[in-house]
């Protein structure tokens, strides 16, 4: 809207009109993957799915489940 005023009012009093700006586009680079992509075995292993359960039982000892 301003820039359209301004080349209005260069016209009208002989001024040069100012030539517009170009900006440069951006280029996108593409979102790389993650290297470090886990397995379904790693995250089980992590989260601790594989490891013995153990509990008390009568007697109070400790025994694997």
């Amino acid at each position: 809207m301003f820039q359209d005023q301004l080349e209005e009012w260069c016209r009208l009093n002989g001024h040069p009109v100012p030539a517009k700006k170009k900006t440069p586009k951006r280029k996108r680079k593409p979102k790389k993957k993650a290297a470090n992509e886990l397995s379904t075995r790693d995250v089980k292993e992590l989260m601790g799915v594989n490891r013995a359960v153990y509990s008390r039982s009568r007697g109070g000892a400790y025994r694997q489940r």
